[in-house]
C-alpha cells in the first residue's frame, strides 16, 4: 500500500505544481488556468462572493502540494487530515465541472477521488499510518 500511496500523491503533487506554475508542463498549466475561471464562478460565485481566479488557483495548487507531501512524509494525524482535505477538494472539482456542463472532465477527478478514498480507508478500514 505504501508504494501506491507514494505514486498517487506524487501525481497529486505534480498536478499541484502544474496548477501553480508552468515550469513543468506549460500546456497543462494553461488548461488548468482556464478551468479555474469557471470554478471561481461556480463556487463561491453562486453565493455572491467574487474571488480572483488566479488567487483561487494558487491556493488550490499550494494546498494540493502541501497535502500530498504531508500524506507521504507527515505524521499520522496530519496525513489523515490531508487525505480528508484532498477528498473535499476532488469532490468540489467534480461538482464544479458538472455544474459547468463538462461532466466528461469529471472522470479523472472521480478516479482521483476513489484513490484518495482508498487512502482514507486503508486496506483494513483504517488509515495506513494510524496503528
Amino acid at each position: 500500500l505504501t508504494k501506491a500511496v507514494v505514486s498517487t500523491q506524487s501525481t497529486g503533487i505534480y498536478m499541484g505544481v502544474c496548477t501553480v506554475t508552468p515550469a513543468i508542463n506549460a500546456d497543462l498549466h494553461s488548461e488548468l488556468k482556464g478551468s479555474f475561471k469557471g470554478h471561481a464562478r461556480v463556487f463561491p460565485g453562486r453565493f455572491g462572493v467574487n474571488i480572483d481566479p488566479e488567487l483561487y488557483r494558487l491556493v488550490f495548487g499550494a494546498t494540493q502540494i502541501v497535502a500530498g507531501a504531508l500524506i507521504i512524509i507527515g505524521e499520522s494525524i496530519w496525513a489523515v487530515y490531508s487525505v480528508w482535505i484532498l477528498l473535499g477538494m476532488q469532490a468540489f472539482l467534480c461538482l464544479s465541472l458538472y455544474s459547468q456542463g463538462e461532466s466528461t472532465k469529471c472522470i479523472p477527478n472521480l478516479v482521483a477521488l476513489n484513490l484518495i478514498g482508498v487512502l482514507a480507508g486503508g486496506s483494513h478500514g483504517y488509515h495506513y499510518k494510524v496503528e
